[in-house]
């Protein structure tokens, strides 16, 4: 997978939702998740209909990672075979695709905190930093 290239910018978009939808039952073990998101990025305008199910795999992602950071807490790194030889956890590999899926879906939706450090995601006329040259584009 290529990371590589610009990042599109994302911007408030016409017929976007006004309001948070209520989280799909999928996704009810990260209800919270799924409003402090979803009403962020209403008030930033980018959530539409089309967002909708980004938002959810999202949240499954994350559902998916918690869960197999639980089955590595429990069973380890490394599983007994049949014969008893060590193998890597599976729940490894799980958790290796999910948070790969995490972060790529996250800087997606501008949530990312790498997302959140780019110019489109800052205030318009926000505070200098401390001891930075004036006129320095952050």
């Amino acid at each position: 997978m290529s990371t590589r290239g610009r990042k599109a910018t994302l911007k408030a978009i016409d017929g976007g939702l006004k309001g948070v939808p209520p989280c799909p039952e999928i996704c009810s073990t990260l209800a919270d998740e799924w409003t402090a998101i979803a009403a962020d990025m209403v008030d930033r305008g980018i959530l539409t209909t089309a967002a909708l199910g980004l938002l959810e795999t999202y949240l499954i992602a994350r559902w998916t990672a918690q869960e197999a950071q639980r089955a590595v807490a429990e069973h380890g790194m490394l599983t007994k075979t049949a014969h008893q030889m060590l193998k890597p956890n599976p729940a490894c590999g799980v958790l290796s695709k999910a948070l790969e899926a995490v972060a790529r879906l996250g800087a997606e939706l501008g949530i990312s905190p790498a997302a959140r450090s780019k110019g489109q995601f800052q205030p318009k006329g926000g505070k200098a930093n401390e001891g930075a040259p004036a006129g320095l584009v952050v």
